[in-house]
């Protein structure tokens, strides 16, 4: 687990020239990620995971300790409610980049 390890691939995207088509603000969206550079495919790929590791504690709850970690490395991160209606227990931490928002979410345990 690596707070500096995600705060440098985020970097990394954050200054790479993302091919985003659409304008997709999501840039994990299924179709965005199936249609962008593999640069930026990888990329996320490696937030996804570190994202998951780091963001979350072992309950699936945000883990604030990094997010503020990460704030103050300059990253935009914040924290949502649940993504889906259909499930409260989900987790939703938001970082956000110029060129759109990488949305990581975690099942809440024990809730």
């Amino acid at each position: 687990m690596s707070i500096d390890a995600l705060a440098r691939a985020v970097t990394a995207l954050d200054n790479h020239e993302i091919y985003n088509p659409d304008d997709e603000l999501n840039l994990l969206d299924s179709e965005f990620v199936s249609v962008t550079d593999e640069t930026t495919g990888g990329l996320l790929e490696q937030i996804e995971e570190l994202g998951g590791e780091v963001l979350f504690g072992p309950d699936g709850g945000p883990n604030r300790r990094a997010i503020t970690a990460l704030r103050k490395r300059g990253l935009e991160v914040s924290e949502a409610g649940s993504p889906s209606p259909d499930n409260p227990y989900e987790t939703c931490v938001v970082i956000k980049i110029e060129e759109g928002e990488i949305p990581l979410t975690s099942e809440q345990l024990g809730v």
